[in-house]
């Protein structure tokens, strides 16, 4: 078992023990939806309450064999981002968890709207739907420091029927009226992305 199929299973073990409710995204949730590709990094969006209530969260994945490695802020909004923590007996350079509580704004209903898929065998994890992921990857999108978001974007986009670009379209609206756009026109972005068929 790989390092990063058996920090998968163990978060999913310890989000289900913490009752929390959650949803792959990033590289693993594309790979699901599309393509496999490389990645060392697990993403997670968590629903939580507050800020205070992500805080406790992190405080118990850390009784779980977590450590800190990064606190991120969403600026915009003032609120608690993402925490990336690292399995006890990883290093920097190894598997990661990012887990996202407040970094696009539209947490609770990618969370909501995840449907349950056999990533790996014997291992069914609620992973962020298509349309939610375009929007994911169009907001954290920087063709220069992270070029890979623009090959997934391209495989989500062949992926995706018109019901997919529609809840792009409405979660990308979300997230410019909750205040976590960060200054970008994303619907524009999103409909010359469709234009060239990327």
């Amino acid at each position: 078992m790989s390092r990063l199929e058996s920090t998968l299973r163990q978060a999913a073990r310890d989000l289900h023990d913490l009752h929390r409710q959650w949803a792959l995204v990033g590289g693993l949730a594309v790979s699901a939806r599309t393509e496999p590709r490389f990645t060392r990094d697990i993403d997670l969006v968590i629903t939580v309450a507050s800020d205070r209530d992500a805080e406790v969260l992190v405080h118990d994945l850390q009784g779980r064999n977590y450590r800190v490695q990064t606190i991120l802020e969403q600026e915009a909004t003032a609120r608690l981002a993402s925490a990336r923590l690292i399995p006890v007996g990883e290093d920097e350079t190894g598997t990661v968890l990012d887990a996202l509580f407040a970094s696009s704004g539209i947490e609770p209903e990618i969370v909501a709207a995840a449907e349950a898929l056999e990533i790996l065998p014997h291992l069914r994890v609620p992973v962020a739907t298509i349309g939610h992921l375009i929007a994911l990857k169009l907001l954290a999108r920087d063709d220069r420091l992270r070029p890979q978001d623009r090959v997934d974007l391209g495989a989500l986009l062949r992926a995706a029927g018109a019901p997919d670009l529609e809840q792009a379209r409405n979660a990308i609206a979300l997230i410019r009226a909750r205040g976590f756009h960060r200054d970008r026109d994303l619907t524009t972005e999103l409909e010359r992305l469709t234009r060239e068929g990327l």
